[in-house]
């Protein structure tokens, strides 16, 4: 009998060590996420907005639709700068916030505010060998010699000064242009 409580204890102290080991809880991998918020000018979500995620514009991306709450949650995503837009009709998020503009950070949630407003495309093109400065109320773009710029202003009546940079500055021409929904306007520079 002796024997088998030696044996008993013998076994205990060499068991011993295994169960007083306890197990290290591993770390929780987070995912890299990026939350989205998408508004209207008067800020009332956008149902229905078809919203494009993608890291270069030739790749496919990540296409989902918003919900009633505008908001939308892209998880599992890479260490790196993305892009979205936005559309919803005439709507888009492109006079709007369109990117972080750096990479998202590894294991964290970040976040980004589109507003969606009625858009037209401008096309612009410096045909000559002097710099330019054409501005209205709502936007300041600077033309260098021989350059094409393109710009989504927001729908509605815009007066567009234009004024030579390069010395000697000249006088400032003004013109009258109206933007509608989805159209593209080309203006050559000097006009």
């Amino acid at each position: 009998m002796k024997r088998k409580v030696v044996i008993a204890v013998v076994l205990l102290l060499a068991c011993l060590p295994l169960l007083m080991c306890t197990k290290v809880p591993l770390e929780e991998i987070r995912k890299t996420r990026l939350l989205i918020t998408l508004r209207d000018e008067k800020g009332l979500s956008v149902t229905g907005t078809i919203v494009r995620l993608y890291k270069i514009p030739s790749d496919t991306g990540i296409t989902r639709v918003a919900d009633s709450t505008g908001v939308l949650l892209y998880p599992d995503l890479d260490v790196a700068t993305y892009y979205w837009l936005a559309q919803n009709g005439c709507k888009t998020n492109l006079a709007s916030q369109t990117s972080l503009k750096r990479p998202l950070v590894n294991g964290s949630i970040l976040y980004g505010y589109s507003v969606l407003a009625e858009t037209s495309t401008l096309k612009l093109k410096n045909n000559s060998t002097e710099t330019y400065r054409l501005s209205d109320s709502t936007f300041t773009v600077i033309l260098p010699a021989d350059t094409s710029f393109i710009f989504y202003p927001k729908v509605g009546r815009h007066r567009l000064t234009l004024v030579k940079v390069t010395p000697p500055a000249s006088v400032a021409k003004d013109s009258v242009l109206r933007f509608n929904c989805g159209d593209t306007i080309a203006l050559n520079v000097p006009f």
